[in-house]
């Protein structure tokens, strides 16, 4: 009969996930906003620029989605020592945490898409420190959505899909990696170029939805996963 491991609070655990994935939906503060930036050119980031008054709301949303999957992380402990897919799922959440973390101690300075001031300064490099520290956590919150997204797969596998929950959040997760790593292809491109190639915007949102999504359902759909 399986059963949870012992010391592991699963459902304490799934509510968290669930209230990270909630929290962690910066598009539900951008429409309660009035959507105050261009949704095609501007990254969601934005809205925690510090010249731009949803600032507060966006790095609290990302400082308590940061600290909920952190200590869901801890919380998993007990089932990551059982089994090696679970470790590694509950190790990325963590990456995942400890990025959008520090995201929300490092904003940027201002919304490039918002002021041509700053977005000159950002393309002569005069963007400042708090910007590349800044991209640098995002990069790491992404990397963390990413592996999210392998080790599901994984734990899916192990369990054999677990039923029409199961495939949904496997089809989910393969698409948390391709968008972010679309993104992340696309972003990296335009660094390197030096010339905006496609308006970031929808991809990025479509991205972030996702993640959204999966955290919310990721412990329910892979319970079993967890279980001795």
């Amino acid at each position: 009969m399986l059963a949870v491991p012992k010391g592991f609070p699963y459902r304490l655990t799934r509510n968290l996930m669930i209230a990270a994935g909630i929290l962690y939906c910066s598009l539900l503060l951008e429409a309660a906003a009035g959507y105050p930036l261009n949704i095609h050119t501007s990254f969601l980031s934005e809205l925690g620029a510090r010249d731009q008054a949803t600032s507060p709301y966006a790095r609290a949303m990302d400082l308590g989605a940061s600290v909920l999957v952190l200590v869901a992380a801890i919380l998993a402990r007990p089932a990551a020592r059982m089994h090696r897919d679970v470790r590694g799922l509950m190790i990325s959440t963590a990456v995942f945490g400890l990025g959008t973390l520090f995201d929300s101690f490092f904003p940027m300075d201002c919304a490039p898409s918002a002021s041509e001031a700053c977005r000159l300064a950002e393309e002569r490099g005069h963007e400042g420190a708090d910007l590349v520290v800044h991209e640098v956590t995002s990069t790491l919150a992404g990397l963390g959505t990413m592996a999210i997204g392998v080790f599901a797969v994984l734990v899916l596998r192990r369990i054999g899909w677990g039923g029409a929950l199961g495939r949904t959040v496997a089809v989910l997760a393969a698409a948390v990696l391709l968008t972010n790593t679309w993104l992340g292809i696309e972003t990296g491109l335009e660094v390197l170029s030096g010339d905006d190639l496609h308006p970031p915007g929808i991809l990025q949102r479509v991205a972030i939805l996702l993640v959204c999504v999966l955290l919310a359902v990721l412990l329910p759909a892979l319970k079993r996963g967890f279980q001795r």
